[in-house]
């Protein structure tokens, strides 16, 4: 009796000295903190261009030069996942206004040069391209092009290249919020 009794309390200690061991183990997901910003599911949001239908289609001129020349996709891509980080961080601390700024220099040096696009001028814009007809009905103040090949193909490159901008300035932040974090 005494020996079947030492059994099934050797028994309970391996499965407790295991279980404790398994949540003391470093490769566990329990002791690795979850991202501060979930990039894969902050990625899934962003949409992509349906392009079908645009060959021939009208957009004020200045808007195909931004196209064309990609001057705000950078920026843009930074300045959207800021502010998803600051989102987040002003939920987190509701009750101090403007916490990622003012409280901590440490949030405030990651976050607040993103997105901030230096002022180069009027950029350059084709001069071969195809104006747009009206029939009085409407005005604009901007000339009105017809979309092209090559509108079409910055759009998609655009997009590539801010879905690339996006993920690697959430990565950033992401790496920049532990560090804030030990401090």
């Amino acid at each position: 009796m005494l020996k079947k009794i030492h059994n099934i309390l050797g028994k309970l200690f391996l499965s407790g000295a295991s279980f404790f061991w398994a949540s003391c183990d470093s490769a566990t997901s329990a002791d690795k903190p979850s991202a501060f910003i979930d990039i894969d599911q902050e990625l899934a949001k962003l949409t992509t261009t349906d392009t079908t239908g645009l060959r021939g289609k009208c957009v004020p001129s200045y808007r195909y030069c931004d196209v064309i020349n990609g001057d705000n996709n950078y920026y843009d891509a930074q300045a959207h996942a800021a502010s998803i980080a600051i989102k987040k961080l002003e939920e987190q601390h509701k009750d101090v206004p403007d916490y990622w700024y003012g409280y901590n220099g440490c949030y405030r040096d990651l976050l607040g040069h993103l997105g901030n696009a230096p002022v180069y001028g009027v950029p350059e814009c084709p001069t071969d391209l195809t104006p747009c007809e009206t029939d009085g009905s409407t005005y604009s103040v901007y000339n009105q092009v017809r979309i092209d090949d090559a509108y079409i193909e910055a759009l998609l490159h655009n997009e590539k290249s801010y879905q690339e901008t996006f993920k690697n300035t959430l990565e950033e932040i992401n790496e920049g919020m532990e560090k804030c974090e030990a401090q």
